[in-house]
């Protein structure tokens, strides 16, 4: 089976896969080496700790039914002695075993007990904590329950090991290949984020070299800004100083206009007064030329006269 096929099998089939494995290298199926090895070889952890043992417990079913349909009861009586001691050597080891492991999930439980305990004290966050260490607690509980009856069972389980030793030294070493070809994937995966990692490194360098470059620029901006808003400021001072002198004299012109204008109008009147006596002198005269242009003569004799007249 190709290895990347592992990660999509089920809950039960990676269980009892895991289960094959184990025993093969000599090891009891347990729920914390069920969870090392589906870990290890798909990096996910599928299932509750009760699935998972319900899961153990099923293939444990299999391997007796496995041993009742073998044809072992077909062996000679020295084998069979020999069968039945190594039979006893192996259900020996494995309660010493099992016994092992109650001891440290008794202590496990001793520690879940005391950790409840302490988290009861403290706050909402720790009373939530204290909750899952209860369900742990349960798990736990029901766990070494269930050990009981797996030790009762295993005498029957691990009789049945010995009929499928040579079938499961093929599925070892198609394990064992898939194995290879896992952590060859999984070296390669490193080198990769190996490189990802250095290119990443090298992104935020250049991210930081570009923050110091727009930062100087904004602080040169805002230099230039500053310095050209107080030129402004002086330049607006000068304005509103000139402002105020040109206004000082268009008040002065104004007021000059205004005499000036008054003394139009002075004139005015007095030339409107001339011409009024000019119309009635002209009035005045046009009598007198037509008179002269009838009497040239005396005209004439008016006028020798009148030069006589001068002094």
């Amino acid at each position: 089976m190709a290895p990347d096929t592992v990660p999509q099998l089920t809950r039960q089939a990676l269980t009892r896969r895991a289960c094959d494995a184990l025993a093969a290298a000599g090891k009891k199926p347990s729920i914390g080496l069920v969870r090392e090895w589906t870990i290890a070889s798909t990096g996910a952890k599928k299932g509750s700790d009760g699935d998972v043992q319900k899961d153990i417990n099923g293939w444990f079913d299999d391997v007796l039914k496995l041993k009742r349909d073998s044809a072992i009861d077909g062996l000679p009586d020295a084998v069979g002695s020999l069968a039945r001691d190594f039979w006893r050597l192996a259900v020996d080891s494995a309660s010493d075993a099992l016994a092992g492991e109650r001891d440290a999930l008794a202590l496990d439980k001793a520690a879940a007990e005391k950790l409840v305990a302490e988290a009861r004290e403290h706050t909402s966050a720790a009373v939530e904590r204290a909750n899952a260490l209860t369900t742990r607690l349960d798990i736990a509980t029901e766990t070494i329950a269930g050990r009981d009856d797996t030790i009762r069972r295993l005498e029957d389980a691990l009789a049945e090991a010995r009929a499928t030793l040579t079938a499961k030294d093929e599925r070892l070493a198609g394990i064992a290949d898939e194995l290879a070809r896992t952590a060859q994937q999984y070296a390669a995966g490193l080198v990769e984020l190996e490189g990802a990692r250095k290119h990443s490194l090298l992104q935020i360098d250049q991210a930081r070299g570009e923050s110091r470059h727009w930062k100087a620029e904004f602080e040169r901006v805002d230099h230039e800004i500053r310095t050209t808003l107080d030129t402004y400021r002086q330049k607006a001072s000068s304005l509103a100083t000139e402002l105020a002198g040109a206004r000082g004299r268009l008040s002065a012109i104004e007021e000059a206009l205004t005499a000036a204008q008054g003394r139009n109008a002075a004139l005015e009147q007095k030339i409107a007064t001339a011409q009024t006596a000019h119309q009635e002198i002209e009035a005045r005269l046009r009598p007198i030329a037509k008179a002269a242009k009838r009497a040239p003569a005396a005209s004439k004799g008016l006028a020798s006269a009148l030069r006589r007249r001068k002094p």
